[in-house]
């Protein structure tokens, strides 16, 4: 496991947030926090990901037909 400093300011937040929730830990509460944001990481990449290059080509030429592109 890595660890990462937090300045004392964000943490007190986040610590009182923690205890606010319900959290055993500060700790606990940023691990979830962390996950949630890299589910949505993952998420946007693969809504990126699912275009194929034919898509990709269909969404330029449109773009270029409109005049948004030269």
């Amino acid at each position: 496991m890595t660890s990462i400093e937090v300045d004392d300011d964000k943490y007190s937040v986040l610590e009182a947030r923690a205890d606010e929730k319900g959290y055993d830990t500060t700790e606990e509460y940023v691990d979830y926090l962390l996950e949630q944001i890299v589910e949505k990481i993952n998420r946007e990449k693969q809504e990126v990901d699912e275009y194929t290059d034919e898509e990709e080509e269909k969404v330029k030429n449109r773009l270029r037909d409109l005049g948004y592109m030269d």
